[in-house]
């Protein structure tokens, strides 16, 4: 009956989604108390300005919380999933934690309008967080454990309403199985989800961290086409030839291009510098890397974007 009766709720719909946008929408003025570092994850700290999260004022970015940097106790975690990571010095422990939404001097204010303004009614947080889920891109950097996590604790209709996500996948050379079996779990969860109609995704842009060699870069380098990727592809699922595929990493992407139905996919390097291949998986990889913009990028949007009209 309360609804009904609302005043607010008596505005035409217009008015309140002009509401809703100056409540929840970026700020064009920054908030001037927030921290620098997102390694150590203060528990009673909201905002950070970081080159790797602030790049876009609607992008609002997950992270996972490292238990061995910033220790927790359950009752700050409130009613947010926990999962089990590898963690301390050498990687060897395993220990419970939960992620954090991290904010920027941008979108400060939405760690007291969120929820001062969803708990309102029904009708609000429907309006609400509707446009909340559909305007903003959450970005988990690599904390990929950590997406599905996030995306089991929305309510139905949140989860339904995302439309961006980022990601960003390790250096080839150096992930572990713990990092594949992650990727491979979040690929599943993405993919199944928009079979069953419980996500519709429209973008996703990737980074890859992407090596780079000496002083001559990838100069002498010959880039690798989308035709290229998509030989070496299956090159590696049916172990054609001896040897062949031991040292050709792309069983991630071929888990990645399940997640179909995009309407855009953006793929960018994250360029870093790295030694001169001394094996044939470094080789690989700095193939790779001198491609990713071009050929590779190429190759998964054909796969993962779908034409519109």
């Amino acid at each position: 009956m309360e609804e009904i009766t609302s005043p607010f709720l008596r505005l035409p719909f217009e008015i309140r989604l002009m509401i809703y946008e100056y409540l929840l929408f970026p700020s064009k003025r920054p908030a001037s108390n927030y921290s620098f570092s997102v390694a150590n994850l203060l528990h009673n700290h909201h905002t950070y300005a970081s080159t790797d999260k602030n790049s876009n004022p609607f992008t609002l970015s997950v992270r996972t919380i490292d238990p061995y940097l910033s220790p927790h106790s359950r009752n700050t975690w409130r009613r947010r999933s926990t999962y089990y990571v590898r963690t301390g010095p050498f990687l060897t422990t395993t220990h419970p934690t939960t992620y954090r939404i991290l904010l920027s001097p941008h979108t400060a204010h939405l760690h007291l309008t969120i929820p001062s303004l969803l708990p309102l009614s029904r009708q609000i947080h429907f309006e609400a967080s509707t446009l909340l889920y559909q305007t903003y891109t959450f970005a988990f950097h690599t904390s990929i454990e950590a997406l599905t996590p996030f995306l089991s604790d929305l309510t139905p209709l949140s989860r339904s309403s995302i439309r961006h996500l980022t990601l960003t996948k390790k250096a080839l050379p150096y992930i572990k199985e713990f990092d594949r079996a992650e990727w491979s779990s979040m690929c599943t969860y993405l993919a199944d989800a928009e079979g069953r109609n419980e996500m519709r995704l429209h973008s996703l842009r990737l980074a890859v961290v992407a090596g780079r060699p000496g002083d001559e870069g990838w100069d002498t380098i010959a880039p690798l086409s989308a035709t290229d990727f998509d030989v070496l592809h299956k090159m590696q699922g049916s172990g054609m030839g001896v040897g062949v595929g031991a040292h050709i990493d792309l069983d991630w992407a071929g888990e990645m291009m399940a997640i179909r139905g995009l309407r855009e996919m953006q793929v960018r390097a994250l360029v870093e510098h790295c030694p001169a291949p001394m094996s044939e998986g470094m080789a690989f990889w700095v193939a790779f890397s001198a491609s990713v913009e071009k050929g590779f990028a190429e190759w998964v949007t054909g796969r993962m974007v779908t034409a519109i009209g």
